[in-house]
């Protein structure tokens, strides 16, 4: 599968036209191989009539007029070709076609954004396109899994290492500070719910409902200038999928089996350590952890190893596809269970990591008469996880397992007492205790009672319909829904602190949250396509779409149960409930006129205006407008350039948008309840002239394809300017209005670029060799806040240092330093305002003095024993405005990602896939796992690092001269208030192997035992190996995950990102499939 280019099947296989004619049977091959070529689109040019290519590379098209017709075939990296057929009554004509490897496809048809089906190189913007069926030998299991690595400018972050988890999807960085930047998201032309729900931590994701075995292909809008005809909300880019559909012909059956185990690596989270300060508790370490300890020596022990197990998961999943001349249908089903790598049954405990997904999927295509299609699709998926606290929570039990102070664990006998007779060894007790030795809320067992999980239900559904009165014209109307239910619950069971240590909720607690969501899809529009005269041709298309959007979320909790087996929430004593409802209305017109000029210069302009319940009173519409031009040069005669087969240049520019939340606009009051009865208090101020933000971008690019297109190269360069973009404002509280409101206030600024090679590096009859690398860079600007001071991510949590501020992309990150030398500065007098430090100057300070100490002085103050937290350390103030947490450190994007692999085909039978993927250039991670545990003196210093420091700065045999080098070294380990931001942001530049397969296919005599036709097997390996700089825990793990769209306030879910804290690495997967057609 080529990665960055613009790929395309066509709607034409599954139209049929019942109509009296002939039949032509054909057969689709490689031209240098000479192998069959299935899931080819082989179709009659200016009809309706279609079909796909079976595993034996043939097909057949019947009714077609008789007379002289043109059959084309088309598939993904290869170049289309055309055959003149005649066609007799009742008589079957057969043609052969032999498809030339094509690493530039500009004849691909794509449909998102144009408003009807129009080939790739009449646009002038790009429209990335994920061919899914290609992609049947990936280790996949998602649609977001389809989309990692797949194109250049798409960005997938995932949330951790637990099952189940859903990421979180950037396409060319954020258009937006306050409001969501997930993608829009449409199924077969339906709005559906692009965010993410559950508790814990570990949300779900509805694009991951999609089974991915249904889908045929995914085109993805990258910016305004394509996505201009979708209006309000497309500013963020927009994904578009489209899924299988029946050919007319015989029953064709798949099946597939996948059996997988999940592990996690065993290198990314180091050991929990500690030492022994006296004989007497080095023999007690000694025994409960069955190894020899002793004072002063610091030992190690990784707690969170007893997390982990190796996992498993099943997929079961089963389709037929077929029709007749008045119906095509396609059916599809799929099972998926996977119990992931994480465990609590080492230690006894509720916690699991469960997915499970009933994936049903039907695609009904109907011919009442000649020229009209009657299309039904709907898709049905039951969902079931199970996950553990996670996130940046004291409650994790992974989190717990990182904060484990070993050289602190102890074992109770039976009448509560420490006691060394208590342990059984290898970290156990007897009964019960603190063996890891958990210092803060629980111990690791007591938070494995904590059980979160999540049940739902998913529909998708479409009513379509198209009427072709000529070749000229076309109408088409989609009517949608899109209903999601999720029910999430968190539960701690009466008596969960069965180590005698925990203080939260003993008693057990309960929280269950019930949201619903529904889209409602209306899109009508028409389309006249003439030529005009042998050198001009017209495209018009214009339409009108709408959606409505309901959400009610609702919810309560209590807590302090009065016994056990109560599991309701009612059964505590401090009851809490929630309810919120959402509706938003959108409802817009489009008018898109398209010119091509002798089929190689083409004009588009076209422009939208939109409505939305969400803007203000005095705000009215918008308007969206969009103009590109695409050239193709090397279509024209007097193109002779042997090296360059075929080029084009593009141009576009267009607008789309992004409304506030649905009550901003609002003034309101929220409730208050009191002793001597209830009130209102002021809530949002509300702002009439809300309007949503304006995002234009342009883009302008080429392609260029060598050799005879064998190797191809795509660039892109686009800019993109947000205007009125929407910034939280404090007006004055003299209203009673504290809160902050939305203003359109604010200015972004991005650019970038994207790059694509692809080559066809060896093409032979018994081996091939393709090879493919993109790569994408993303500069982003805060450019005004419009007079609002800077905005912190996370609010008052200090240790998260991400902030929007002026002349910064968004989400930077500040904090503190330590103090410096003069001489690693140029000019001290302009660049270290707030003081450095001059020769034999130390960053500590001695007692109350507030200067820095010599070597000497720090020498004789380090004679005795000394905690490495009285060690008192000067920070800088390098603009010398008194703010020590004002430090630039780095922002959370990289400048660069992409992605590098290849396929490889030997013989007949083997197929070797892989794929890479990188992120580099000024990316910073923040570490606030390894801050903890290196510094913190009651959860961490268990780094061996930070251990070794704190053993030698307290030993009694140190000598002054050890101490000191322990000093210096705990320079570079301090962190945590009141150096918040110091030592916890980290270089995340990063290789992942991403994905390795090898695909057998069986020969078609040893397949025909079983009665199938085809027969493939296939070993498949995700998240091999890890190449990185980052120190911490996994470089792509997140505290946050996918969100709720429909959230007014979005700061956090935005740029709350590369933010490592206390997560689990992402698993490797190993899995065998086995895979039948009949």
């Amino acid at each position: 599968m080529f990665l960055g280019l613009a790929s395309a099947g066509t709607s034409a296989h599954a139209q049929v036209a019942p109509t009296s004619g002939g039949t032509i049977e054909g057969v689709v091959r490689d031209a240098a191989s000479q192998q069959p070529l299935a899931n080819a689109q082989a179709f009659i040019v200016g009809t309706g009539i279609g079909a796909s290519t079976s595993a034996t590379g043939t097909f057949r098209l019947t009714n077609v007029p008789v007379g002289t017709v043109e059959v084309r075939v088309r598939l993904i990296g290869y170049a289309q070709a055309t055959r003149s057929v005649t066609v007799t009554l009742g008589e079957t004509a057969r043609v052969e076609f032999a498809l030339q490897q094509s690493a530039l496809q500009l004849e691909a048809v794509v449909t998102t954004g144009t408003g009807t089906a129009v080939e790739t190189k009449k646009l002038g913007n790009t429209i990335g396109t994920v061919d899914v069926a290609e992609l049947r030998s990936a280790p996949i299991q998602t649609p977001t899994e389809a989309l990692a690595a797949r194109m250049p400018g798409v960005m997938v972050l995932p949330s951790s290492g637990v099952t189940g988890g859903g990421a979180r999807i950037r396409i060319r960085g954020n258009a937006s500070l306050s409001q969501s930047n997930n993608p829009i998201i449409y199924i077969d032309g339906v709005r559906m719910d692009n965010g993410g729900s559950g508790f814990g931590g570990t949300a779900t994701s509805r694009l991951d409902d999609i089974d991915p075995t249904s889908i045929e292909r995914i085109e993805v809008l990258k910016g305004a200038a394509a996505a201009t005809l979708y209006g309000t909300e497309a500013s963020n880019g927009v994904i578009q999928i489209f899924t299988k559909k029946g050919a007319q012909g015989n029953a064709r059956w798949n099946l597939d089996y996948e059996r997988s185990q999940l592990a996690y690596p065993g290198d990314r989270v180091a050991p929990n350590t500690g030492f022994a300060r006296t004989p007497e508790q080095a023999a007690l370490l000694s025994k409960l952890y069955s190894q020899k300890i002793t004072p002063f020596v610091p030992f190690g022990y990784n707690v969170t190893e007893q997390l982990y197990e190796t996992g498993y998961g099943n997929v079961v999943n089963g389709s037929v596809a077929g029709g007749t001349e008045r119906m095509t249908y396609y059916v599809g089903g799929r099972y998926q269970y996977e119990d992931g790598p994480f465990t609590s049954d080492k230690l006894g405990g509720l916690a699991a990591d469960i997915a499970r997904r009933t994936q049903t999927s039907m695609n009904l295509n109907i011919f009442p008469r000649e020229k009209i299609n009657i299309g039904f699709q709907s898709r049905y998926t039951l969902l079931h996880s199970e996950v553990p606290q996670g996130g940046n929570s004291i409650y994790s039990p992974y989190a717990q397992a990182m904060y484990a102070r070993p050289d602190m664990g102890y074992c109770l006998d039976d009448n509560g007492v420490k006691s060394i007779d208590a342990i059984a060894g290898n970290g156990r007790c007897k009964r019960i205790g603190n063996p890891f030795g958990n210092t803060l809320s629980n111990t690791v067992r007591e938070s494995l009672q904590h059980e979160i999980y999540q049940d739902g239900t998913h529909y998708t559904g479409a009513l379509s319909a198209r009427w072709t009165p000529s070749t000229e014209f076309n109408f088409d109307a989609t009517l949608g829904l899109d209903n999601t239910s999720m029910r999430a619950v968190s539960f701690w069971p009466f008596g969960n602190a069965v180590d005698r240590f925990s203080l939260n909720a003993p008693d057990g607690s309960r929280s269950v949250d019930d949201l619903w969501q529904q889209n409602i899809t209306l899109d009508v529009k028409t389309s006249w396509d003439r030529q005009f005269t042998p050198a001009i041709r017209s495209t018009l298309v214009v339409g009108g779409q709408g959606f409505i959007t309901h959400q009610r979320n609702e919810g309560g909790s209590n807590r302090n149960f009065p016994g056990p087996g109560l599991e309701v929430v009612g059964a505590g004593n401090t009851p809490s409930v929630y309810e919120g409802l959402v509706k938003v209305v959108n409802a817009g017109y489009f008018v898109q006129e398209q010119v091509g000029l002798n089929d190689w210069i083409f004009g588009t302009v076209g422009a939208r205006y939109d409505y939305n319940s969400a803007f203000g009173e005095s705000a009215g519409g918008v308007l969206y407008p969009k103009a590109s031009i695409s050239v193709v040069p090397s279509d024209r005669p007097w193109w002779t350039s042997g090296l360059v087969s075929t080029f084009r240049v593009r141009a576009a520019i267009g607008r789309s948008g992004r409304q506030p939340g649905a009550f901003d606009k609002f003034t309101t009051y929220r409730a208050q309840a009191a002793s001597t009865g209830g009130g209102l208090m002021p809530d949002n101020l509300g702002n009439p002239d809300l309007k949503p933000e304006v995002s234009t971008e342009i883009e302008a690019g080429a392609e260029a394809g060598f050799l005879n297109d064998r190797v191809s190269l795509t660039v892109t360069n686009w800019h993109r300017k947000v205007t009125d973009a929407l910034v939280q404002k404090q007006f004055p509280l003299s209203g009673g209005f504290t809160a902050r409101q939305l203003a359109n206030i604010g200015e972004l600024e991005a650019n970038g670029w994207e790059i694509g090679l692809n080559g066809y590096v060896v093409n032979k009859p018994n081996l091939s060799v393709d090879l493919f690398a993109n790569a994408s860079y993303l500069h982003q600007n805060v450019v005004s806040l419009g007079g609002a001071p800077p905005i912190k991510v996370q609010g008052s949590y200090v240790r998260i240092r991400g902030f929007i501020k002026e002349g910064y992309a968004p989400g930077s990150l500040f904090g503190a330093k330590i103090m410096a030398p003069c001489s690693s500065y140029g000019n001290p007098a302009a660049q270290a305002k707030g003081g450095c430090l001059k020769a034999d100057e130390t960053p500590f300070t001695l007692g109350t003095t507030g200067r820095a100490a010599t070597k000497a002085e720090l020498l004789a103050a380090l004679a005795n024993p000394i905690n490495p937290t009285n060690l008192k350390l000067l920070r800088a103030d390098d603009n010398g405005n008194g703010d020590y947490l004002d430090h630039y450190q780095g922002k959370p994007m990289p400048d660069w990602q992409g992605a590098f692999g290849g396929n490889v085909r030997v013989g007949k039978r083997w197929k070797v896939a892989t794929l890479f993927e990188y992120k580099t250039g000024n990316y910073t991670i923040t570490n606030l796992t390894d801050a903890f545990r290196n510094a913190s003196p009651t959860l961490g210093r268990n780094k061996m690092a930070a251990t070794k420091v704190e053993a030698t700065l307290l030993n009694p045999a140190s000598t002054a001269e050890q101490r000191y080098d322990a000093a210096m070294k705990w320079l570079g380990l301090v962190a945590l208030s009141p150096y918040d931001g110091a030592n916890q942001n980290d270089p995340g530049d990063m290789i992942r192997w991403r994905e390795l397969s090898l695909t057998y296919t069986a020969p078609a005599s040893f397949a025909s035992r079983i009665g199938a036709s085809e027969m493939q097997f296939m070993f498949a390996a995700r998240n091999l190996m890890l190449w990185t700089r980052y120190p911490g825990t996994d470089p792509e793990a997140n505290w946050g995950g996918v969100s709720n769209s429909l959230s007014s306030n979005q700061v956090d879910n935005n740029f709350y990102e590369s933010s490592d804290t206390f997560a689990l690495p992402l698993p490797r997967r190993f899995a065998l499939t086995v895979r039948l057609g009949f």
